[in-house]
């Protein structure tokens, strides 16, 4: 296969784009689809529409890449046209009346309960992580867009709460409030859901 090329740094190839190269923006697609795509999977909840909306999102962001300041990372800004994205999309399907409901089985509510305690004392091993990142998504199915969209970036998606202020234009403070307001209204969705079981 012979011996690999160093990688184009990202503002060089954005720089390229800009000037009009074309091509420059595959490297750049190639390097940021799988977290684009976990993005939308996680944020619109339908296997089925990720890549079509995640090939939107990539459109959208060569269409707006002179725009590009190189203020926030590359990864940032092309973050925050996927969550804008995603929200168009979900408010479109709530016209359509399309809306979110599960129900856990047995056997994932056991997971829980037998797990709180676990989870408490961090003692989970990987199964049991799995399990409950498993229900945690499925309570996020049921989540309004906007908790669904903070608890994603942070919980799932790992960024700190400085980098999803920047996604998502709000201050550092407003992030920390509705994270902590999204978290306690997953929790009582989670206890709605066991007392009327």
């Amino acid at each position: 296969m012979g011996t690999s090329r160093p990688q184009v740094p990202d503002i060089e190839l954005i720089k390229r784009v800009q000037r009009g190269d074309r091509e420059a923006f595959e490297p750049l697609v190639e390097r940021y689809q799988r977290r684009v795509f976990s993005l939308v999977f996680h944020l619109v909840r339908r296997r089925d529409e990720v890549e079509d909306i995640a090939q939107e999102i990539f459109v959208k962001a060569f269409r707006g890449i002179r725009s590009y300041n190189f203020q926030a990372s590359f990864g940032t800004w092309l973050a925050r046209i996927a969550v804008n994205h995603c929200y168009d999309y979900l408010r479109r399907e709530r016209k359509a009346k399309l809306t979110y409901y599960w129900q856990l089985g047995e056997e994932s509510s056991r997971a829980i309960e037998g797990h709180a305690q676990s989870a408490s004392d961090g003692a989970l091993n990987t199964e049991q992580e799995t399990e409950v990142r498993d229900l945690a998504e499925q309570l996020l199915g049921r989540a309004p867009a906007e908790d669904r969209t903070i608890l994603t970036l942070k919980e799932l998606e790992d960024h700190s709460v400085e980098e999803i202020a920047e996604i998502m234009k709000l201050r550092p403070n407003t992030v920390k409030v509705r994270l902590h307001r999204a978290r306690k209204r997953m929790l009582e969705d989670w206890k709605r859901w066991q007392q009327g079981r």
